[in-house]
């Protein structure tokens, strides 16, 4: 009887870990076709500061989301204008799986006070409705916060 609890305890836990699934974003952060070595990175979830990294010596990064969350994922460097890219990945509780998405980030070079970075919203934004699409790339939130971009 023992062993029959451990065994449906067992499978029940697998299950749900199984429901979970995770996203990995990877990719590289340059300027201008140039590596950009140990850019600092902070993932919030759900507005809570969740992980800080910093990218390898050839400005590649590798970060694991669990699904179910709201993230904000801030790119900063000293002298280049911080960028921030949304990720939904809460969604429908049905989805689960393992998704890859690469991101490749261009930083750009500022000159002092030039910029308020405080008030900048994300410059990209992710987010997935169906598990077997995956997750998206928001092409109008995009084309919509470049032309907010180009007006500062």
């Amino acid at each position: 009887m023992k062993f029959l609890l451990f065994l449906i305890g067992t499978l029940s836990s697998l299950l749900i870990v199984g429901q979970q699934g995770t996203l990995t974003l990877h990719g590289k952060v340059e300027n201008e076709s140039q590596t950009l070595s140990y850019v600092d990175f902070e993932v919030y979830k759900d507005n809570e500061v969740f992980y800080k990294g910093q990218t390898m010596r050839n400005g590649s990064f590798k970060i694991d989301l669990d699904l179910g969350h709201v993230y904000n994922v801030a790119f900063s460097k000293d002298g280049y204008v911080e960028k921030s890219v949304a990720v939904i990945s809460a969604s429908d509780s049905t989805i689960t799986g393992r998704y890859f998405f690469q991101m490749d980030l261009e930083l750009f070079r500022v000159e002092q006070d030039a910029i308020d970075e405080t008030m900048l919203p994300p410059v990209a934004k992710l987010y997935i409705i169906d598990e077997n699409e995956g997750f998206r790339y928001d092409k109008k939130y995009v084309k919509w916060i470049s032309n907010k971009y180009d007006d500062l």
